[in-house]
């Protein structure tokens, strides 16, 4: 009697889910990079940020100062240098944003392309699915008919 080997997809060696294993590692470390980016810039942006509030409180307590019966000349001056400072601490912000902005979108533009990937990966394994469960009803289907014809030449006299 002739038995054939049960097939199924998840039996088929590492091709196909060696090479998803492989695009998957690689689209994995090119979003850990991206995100590593924008973590850099964002941090850069947290830091201006706070040297912008530190020079605001300083203004802060510097205002407080300035009296009637004081010298308002003099703490204007300060109070200007100050602003000043502040002015030139908020002009690398708008690049540092720009490029914040632009590294959201590229990776946006990525992870919808993991997304439309990961479709076509899945719609596949499902064709392969089901191709593999086709070849394994055929292969039930000839077994049937091996034992058939088994059953067959053995009662018409024949040693097999």
């Amino acid at each position: 009697m002739v038995e054939l080997a049960r097939t199924d997809a998840r039996s088929w060696g590492s091709g196909g889910a060696g090479l998803f294993n492989v695009v998957s590692v690689v689209i994995l470390v090119v979003g850990v990079l991206v995100i590593g980016i924008a973590a850099a810039l964002l941090a850069r942006t947290l830091a201006a940020a706070q040297s912008i509030d530190k020079k605001a409180q300083t203004i802060a307590v510097n205002a407080g100062k300035i009296n009637v019966a004081t010298d308002p000349v003099i703490e204007l001056n300060r109070t200007n240098e100050l602003a000043s400072s502040i002015l030139s601490s908020t002009k690398p912000l708008q690049g540092l944003l720009n490029t914040t902005d632009a590294t959201a979108r590229d990776i946006a533009g990525l992870a919808q392309s993991i997304k439309t990937t990961a479709r076509t990966i899945d719609t596949t394994a499902g064709t392969i699915n089901g191709t593999a469960a086709t070849i394994n009803n055929t292969a039930g289907g000839i077994n049937n008919s091996v034992g058939t014809i088994n059953g067959t030449t053995r009662g018409t006299g024949s040693r097999g």
